[in-house]
């Protein structure tokens, strides 16, 4: 069996909240285990505010300021706490992360170009900037561009050349097909099927199911609620289910009035009536 690119083991994060004039904790992520294997796809899929894009963060150990965090995350042989120390060496060297926003997360006054050049630099990478960029399709004349003057699509290539300089073991991508058409999606999806390709652990965070199950690049999908993961299924398996999901639980998920509360079984069968 191949070992895990990366894990996460009991994790829990609490953050702060204001709740009128106090201040309290609020639960994100309860006790989240989960494993990455090398050269796969992992889809990580849930409701909105169920703390996907949580999980995400602590990958990255880019938790909020102020969260408690507990439990560990393995990235190769490493095991880090949440709050080690040693992540600023880890992170954009062993883990890339594709960020939700990718267009505002580069500085709006400086070129595609001086980013991917100053990433480069600091990584110590292997490959040059038109060489990454032409990993990732993005054109050389729009390496002169600002990011406020490139498409949602080439931003998006442009993010995920950032997170692949350092040949990361594990690639973390955040909504990376939201604001896409279908067809830059699924090139989208396939440039992480790439990183897989070349032997990284690949998490998306991810709504568009429907483009993700087309395209054909997924190993395996995790679904959460609540801050907890409820299952791991294998694309196929997942696929089968969703094929044959005109079940009781399904269909008790659909007809439910909004005051019932699913049980964990009905809400993983609400998706893969969703997707069927």
């Amino acid at each position: 069996m191949t070992a895990a690119v990366a894990s996460l083991a009991g994790v829990t994060v609490d953050v702060s909240a204001d709740r009128g004039r106090r201040r309290t904790a609020v639960r994100v992520l309860d006790d989240v285990s989960l494993e990455l294997a090398p050269g796969t796809v992992t889809a990580l899929i849930g409701e909105s505010g169920c703390g996907k894009s949580m999980v995400a963060s602590a990958l990255c150990e880019l938790l909020p300021v102020g969260s408690v965090a507990t439990g560990r995350v393995r990235i190769g042989d490493r095991t880090l706490d949440p709050r080690d120390s040693a992540w600023h060496r880890v992170r954009g060297r062993e883990v890339g992360l594709v960020p939700q926003s990718p267009a505002t997360s580069f500085t709006p006054v400086r070129t595609i170009g001086s980013h991917l050049s100053e990433t480069v630099t600091v990584l110590g990478a292997d490959r040059s900037v038109r060489e990454l960029a032409d990993a990732v399709a993005y054109p050389a004349w729009a390496l002169d561009r600002y990011p406020h003057e490139v498409s949602g699509g080439m931003a998006q290539r442009a993010a995920i050349a950032a997170a692949v300089a350092g040949r990361p073991r594990v690639l973390v991508a955040d909504e990376p097909t939201s604001a896409l058409d279908p067809e830059l999606a699924a090139a989208t999806w396939r440039l992480l099927a790439g990183a897989a390709a070349d032997g990284a652990g690949v998490l998306v965070v991810t709504h568009d199911i429907e483009t993700l199950r087309q395209v054909g690049v997924c190993d395996a999908i995790a679904v959460m609620r609540e801050g907890r993961l409820l299952a791991r299924f294998s694309a196929g398996e997942f696929d089968g289910l969703a094929s044959t999901s005109a079940s009781d639980a399904a269909d008790a998920a659909y007809s439910a009035d909004a005051t019932t509360r699913l049980t964990d079984d009905e809400y993983i069968a609400q998706f893969l009536q969703e997707v069927r």
